[in-house]
């Protein structure tokens, strides 16, 4: 695709422009070429946004979680139809392989749609009943209210999806502003629900997070913000909603140890840890980047998994045979390479390091090993498909290694001995551990992190339950 977009607001069902001076390109990273423009919102038209979801809210809360979710059966559906249409989206603003965003991404979001337009007529309360003599109490889950979801460029859609799905099917209303980087999937997406939606429950600004994220987060109407970005910006954030104050659900950075000891079944591992590794670029907090090594496993690992990494195909997202997409940004590129070039003295480079000679944010996939507890590769998220390999002695080494960062978002276990997998799954403070697997991940699955990570979850009936807010009614019966 080599259409220019201009991208728009929707408040209260209408398009709007921009009205801000300053004006954003989105780049293709494949190729690094304008793809779309856009004008950020002004500060009126994130208030505009706002109230227009706080007008609609209260008719909206009083659907029926049924009426509300088929709405979002009837989004799925449209959304199914337009699968290609949406891959092909994501490929070119976010740098998706077109054949894994078709295969994989798309049909997973389409599937999360529709479970959450089933999982907000569910609702976990206290059973009525005579707990206080006299008093007949019950629970309501109410929803909150507007909702700001703030999402990133690394899963646009998803991301989006994640936030405003259990936030619709719960009664609340949202306005989105997605990452500027990446806006085209999640605008085309708001203007489809809009044609099931009334006016108001979904609206888009656009814009940087400095300017009309901040508008969003400092709102008096928002009632809760949901974010999805950096452990730095996540910070910053709930400092503005504290003011508030106001809820905040953070999904933030990761930099997730694979624990690999000695008798782990390296047939299994190794083609799944390559995915860990370079699915979506390493741009992913999940993604399985920092590892652990038993010592007389190690060796061996690192060689089969230099192999595996060395056989993904890096190219233009566009391709279909292309399994390694581009980074971002040359911004992020060049965070990469500064996070390889400059790693200590000591470490030693196995495949990879630097980026390629061609158009486009490209960064080889790269492995390094001899690498220490202390060393920035470790205590810093590197977001690319950067590895490294740390040996361990023995099981308390490696969970005190694994548990020496300040991030807790999702670490994984490969083991033969059922009991080792339990004892670590216990030890490890993080908020998803897996054992002989990674990235186990699905709309039914709660994710959410520890310490840096962030807090509060997503998906499952508990990122449902955060959407909404619990009163207690009593009644007295005399």
């Amino acid at each position: 695709m080599t259409v220019t977009y201009q991208l728009d607001n929707l408040i209260a069902g209408d398009s709007v422009p921009g009205g801000s001076g300053t004006e954003l390109a989105v780049a293709n990273p494949s190729t690094g070429a304008a793809i779309a423009v856009l004008r950020e919102a002004t500060a009126e038209q994130v208030d505009a946004a706002v109230r227009a979801a706080r007008r609609a809210q209260r008719d909206w809360a009083r659907t029926t979680p049924g009426a509300r979710g088929e709405a979002l059966h009837a989004i799925a559906a449209l959304l199914a139809d337009r699968i290609d249409e949406f891959a092909e989206l994501e490929s070119i603003d976010a740098g998706k392989p077109i054949t894994t965003a078709r295969t994989v991404e798309m049909p997973g979001i389409v599937a999360g749609l529709r479970y959450f337009a089933g999982a907000g007529r569910l609702s976990s309360v206290l059973a009525t009943d005579e707990y206080v003599a006299g008093n007949t109490i019950m629970m309501r889950r109410e929803p909150v209210g507007v909702i700001a979801a703030i999402t990133p460029w690394n899963f646009p859609l998803q991301q989006a999806i994640w936030k405003i799905g259990p936030a619709l099917a719960t009664g609340n209303t949202v306005v989105v502003k997605p990452a500027e980087l990446a806006p085209l999937s999640t605008a085309r997406f708001v203007a489809l629900a809009n044609e099931v939606l009334p006016p108001g429950v979904l609206n888009i600004v656009h814009g940087r997070g400095a300017t009309v994220g901040e508008e969003l987060v400092r709102h008096p109407d928002v009632a809760l913000v949901s974010f999805t970005g950096s452990t730095r910006a996540g910070q910053h954030i709930a400092q503005l909603a504290a003011a508030g104050p106001k809820r905040v659900l953070l999904e933030l950075g990761g930099n997730a140890p694979v624990l690999v000891f000695d008798d782990a079944d390296l047939d299994r591992l190794v083609p799944t840890l390559a995915t860990a590794v370079l699915f979506n670029a390493g741009q992913e907090c999940m993604s399985g980047n920092r590892i652990l090594a038993g010592e007389r496993v190690r060796d061996a690992l690192v060689e089969r998994l230099a192999a595996a990494m060395g056989e993904w195909q890096l190219g233009d997202a566009a391709d279909p045979a292309t399994t390694l997409g581009p980074l971002i940004s040359q911004a992020h590129q060049h965070s990469v390479r500064s996070a390889v070039s400059t790693r200590p003295r000591q470490t030693r480079l196995v495949l990879g390091g630097d980026a390629p000679d061609r158009p486009g944010y490209f960064f080889n996939p790269t492995l390094i090993t001899d690498i220490e507890q202390a060393d920035p590769l470790v205590q810093r998220e590197v977001f690319g498909p950067v590895a490294t390999v740390q040996p361990f002695r023995d099981e308390d080494q490696a969970v005190a290694y694994a548990n020496g960062t300040n991030y807790g978002l999702a670490a994984s276990v490969w083991t033969a001995d059922g009991a080792r997998g339990l004892r670590i799954a216990r030890d490890l403070n993080f908020g998803s551990v897996w054992v002989n697997n990674h990235f186990v991940l699905g709309p039914e699955v709660p994710q959410g992190g520890f310490g840096a990570s962030g807090y509060g979850k997503e998906g499952g009936l508990a990122g449902v339950d955060e959407m909404t807010r619990l009163k207690q009614v009593s009644v007295r019966l005399d």
